[in-house]
Parts: structure tokens; C-alpha cells; sequence
């Protein structure tokens, strides 16, 4: 399918099925677009920051806009033969269309390891050059990024690079519904409610059945940091800003529990693979960005137990968000594999079930201390759950056959580097960790 992300008022490429606009626009003309995007980032940047990023973090910001548009634009069972992997052709409008298309290549391989989608994309002039704020230039004498998503382990990096007092950072955050308040809670109670960046994607589709897998959502994320980055002194003087993505290790490799989790709805945005792509591109624009993450080697678990101001962390912990499939309840569904993670992270932690505090609806809390899983409604809808049976499955695999032999070609000297045994650690750990949980439960 083909889409193309443009501002408002530039022609429709022929050829295009579906068209994103992108950073701004009235009603009229967006009326004769398939979605929108980004259409309040650059005000509530200006607002906040009182002086406009680089032009290239504006273009990885519209490329980065378009891909989520067009990831919801373009359903998988509706349009790929096997259910999952789909062919999307994106023409995006940036500064420098040459330059762009230079690394067209480079930029397609990123996104197909993303999403697991075939990619082809076109760069054509047009890129957002939005006026310069009137109030005056400002100063932002902050020392990096850091992203504050709501959940727990980038509240735990978050408290650790406060408590170090070493870096300065500006937290930004994805504002969507049911995490602005944890967001601006946990930076007020790190003392950093000035250093918060709080910017909407707000992706919005019409006449379309839209895809819920979102696999490429973070990137947007990471896009609104990179223009943080930019607007630093420290970035205007010629330095290089640190760009903090703080994720376990288990999460971000993304390993299918087994061969039936081909289209996992987890994202592989903090990756080890994807971050080395990324950062290939970020030197080839010659974006001064240096992405980090200090938890790569470590468990949720590891990252709970090793946090720097335990006594906040109590505070806080149960009021982050970790469930992939909360809805509008924004409530943990206690069953799903981050929920697993996340239950299985505390006991590591605490070392008893009960010190859990956060509401989980399958099963309850106390289903779990009394061992009322399987003869408990609640109980039994966890039992019974998918995500909890392919855990139990992953686990009888590695203990018949070895961790090797599950991760697979997931985790291999060529795809990962020397550092290919250090990841199948942290992978088989973080799965112990929900083995010692489900042991708990009565189900192991």
C-alpha cells in the first residue's frame, strides 16, 4: 500500500492510496486526508522550550510520524497474505530529499527489523520549518535526555540518575491517555517537574479498520527526544547529548516465548539490534545523539532490587503502568507477559507475593497468597491465559533442552556481537524470574 506523510497544504504524489498529514493543518484540509499526526508538537515545543530543535531531528520526527500513521493505516489481516507481515511504500517530506533518499536503504532495514514488515520508502521536499518562537531564544542548560514513559523501569532509571546527581536530564514523555498524571507525578516527586516535556502524537485514522499491533509506537517516542536533544546548550554548543531509554534487558530482546509468538504485539524500539541501526543512522545525518540504556544486561527484577532510592520506589512503583493490554480501564490485567514480568520483578524484589501493591484484575492479589488459581474465577482466567501457558511452555522447553536451543537464532554471535552470551543470560534470567512466580501461584 502506498502512503505518503505530508504537510497540508503539499499535492497528493500520484499513486497514493492513503495520505498522513503531518505537524500541522485546518480542519479543511485535513478533512481530505486518511489521518493526522503531530499537529500540536511544535506549539507545545516552542512553549515549553522557547527555541526550535534542528531542522534533521524535525525530519526524523516526520519520518517517525508518518511510520506509526501508516502502521495504523494499513491492517495485517486485511492486507498481508500471512496475517502479519505487510508491504507499505511511505514517501515522506523532509528538508533535504537527497540526502534522505541517500539512506533510504539503511532506514528500511531498521524499519523491517522493527515491525517485521517489508518497507520501500521516498523522500521529497517539504520539510516542516516551522517560525522560530517569539519569545526569544531561552536556555536549556540540561545535560541529556532521558524518556519517562509512566512505567516502571524508566521511573527506576528516572530515580537512579537522580539519585547519582551526576546528569541534569529533561525527561519527555509520549502523553497519551491514562499515564499524563503518573508522567507529571513521578517528575514532581524527583524534583524535576520543570524538566518534563510532555508532547502528543495524537496518530488519528479515518475509513479504515486501524492495525492495533502498533510495533513501531516508540519511535515516535524516541523522535520527541531527539528534538529535546537538540534544543539543549550543550547540543547548540557542538557536544553530544546522551539519549536514555531505560528498559530490562528480557523485555527489550523480545524473545517469543514460543514458535506460536510470530506476531508478538511487544515493540522492539530499545532492542540492542535496533538501537545499533538507529544510532548507524544518527552518525550518518550526523545527529549528535548518543543513544544509552544502563539496564541492558539487567531483569526487571535486577533493576528493582539495584535502584538507588528504594523508599521512593516503594512510593511509586505500584502507581506505574506495565500492562500491554490495560484499555481503557488502565488497569493491569495481572496476566499478559509484561504483567508477568512486572508481578514476577516484584517478588524478586520484595521476596513475598503480598508486597505487590499494584490492582491486577486476573487474578486478584489475594487469590495468589491463598493459592486460588485454579479454583477461583479469577484464578482460572489467569491459569487458563495464553500469555501464562507460553510462559509455561518457554519454561519446560529450556529445562528439556537448554536456554541455546530457545533463543535460537533470536540471540547469535552474528546478530548480536561478543556480547551474544551476556543477552541469552539476561533472557533466560528474567524467564526464571516468571518461573519462580508461577511457581508461587500453584501452577509449576
Amino acid at each position: 500500500m502506498k502512503i505518503a506523510a505530508l504537510r497540508p497544504e503539499q499535492p497528493t504524489p500520484s499513486g497514493v492510496d492513503h495520505r498522513i498529514s503531518i505537524f500541522e493543518g485546518d480542519l479543511g484540509a485535513l478533512s481530505r486526508s486518511s489521518g493526522h499526526a503531530g499537529l500540536s508538537v511544535s506549539n507545545e515545543l516552542f512553549k515549553w522550550a522557547g527555541r526550535s530543535p534542528s531542522t534533521l531531528a524535525w525530519d526524523f520526527t516526520a519520518l517517525a510520524l508518518g511510520v506509526v500513521g501508516a502502521d495504523r493505516l494499513v491492517n495485517r489481516v486485511q492486507t498481508s497474505a500471512d496475517g502479519w507481515t505487510r508491504e507499505i511504500d511511505l514517501t515522506v517530506a523532509v528538508s533535504d530529499p537527497g540526502r534522505w533518499q541517500s539512506l533510504s536503504d539503511q532506514i528500511e532495514q531498521m524499519l523491517s527489523f522493527l515491525t517485521g514488515d517489508f518497507w520501500s520508502l521516498r523522500f521529497v521536499e517539504g520539510g516542516y520549518h516551522p517560525r522560530p518562537p517569539k519569545q526569544g531564544v531561552g536556555s536549556r542548560p540540561e545535560t541529556c535526555v532521558a524518556l519517562l514513559s509512566g512505567g516502571l523501569d524508566s521511573l527506576i532509571g528516572a530515580i537512579d540518575m537522580e539519585a547519582d546527581g551526576q546528569e541534569k536530564p529533561v525527561y519527555v514523555s509520549n502523553r497519551v491517555r491514562g499515564d499524563v498524571a503518573k508522567q507529571e507525578k513521578f517528575a514532581s516527586r524527583l524534583g524535576a517537574g520543570n524538566r518534563l516535556l510532555s508532547l502528543n502524537a495524537d496518530p488519528r485514522t479515518s475509513g479504515v479498520t486501524a492495525e492495533i499491533s502498533q510495533r513501531p509506537r516508540s519511535i515516535v517516542f524516541i523522535a520527541f527526544a531527539a528534538l529535546a536533544a537538540t534544543l539543549l546548550d550543550r547540543y547548540s554548543d557542538g557536544e553530544v547529548v546522551d539519549l536514555h531509554t531505560p528498559e530490562n534487558g528480557f523485555i527489550s530482546l523480545n524473545i517469543p516465548l514460543t514458535t506460536l509468538r510470530r506476531g508478538s504485539l511487544s515493540t522492539r524500539t530499545t532492542h540492542p539490534k535496533f538501537i545499533e541501526m538507529l544510532q548507524g543512522l544518527f552518525d550518518s545525518l550526523e545527529l549528535r545523539i548518543r543513544l544509552r540504556n544502563h539496564y541492558q544486561l539487567k531483569t526487571k527484577g535486577t533493576m528493582m532490587l539495584g535502584c538507588k532510592n528504594q523508599d521512593l520506589l516503594a512510593e511509586l512503583a505500584s502507581e506505574s503502568m506495565s500492562c500491554g493490554r490495560a484499555g481503557r480501564s488502565y488497569t493491569h490485567c495481572g496476566r499478559c507477559l509484561p504483567c508477568l514480568v512486572r508481578r514476577s520483578s516484584c517478588l524478586k524484589w520484595a521476596g513475598r507475593l503480598d508486597a505487590d501493591e499494584t490492582v491486577y484484575i486476573h487474578p486478584k492479589a489475594e487469590d495468589l497468597v491463598h493459592g486460588r488459581v485454579n479454583n477461583d474465577f479469577h484464578g482460572k482466567a489467569f491459569a487458563e491465559y495464553d500469555d501464562v501457558m507460553q510462559a509455561l511452555t518457554a519454561l519446560n522447553f529450556v529445562e528439556r533442552n537448554g536456554p541455546r536451543r530457545w533463543t535460537g537464532a533470536h540471540i547469535t554471535t552474528s546478530h548480536l556481537g561478543i556480547d551474544a552470551e551476556a543477552y541469552r543470560n539476561v533472557a533466560v534470567e528474567g524467564l526464571k524470574e516468571i518461573g519462580d512466580f508461577l511457581e508461587l501461584t500453584g501452577l509449576r
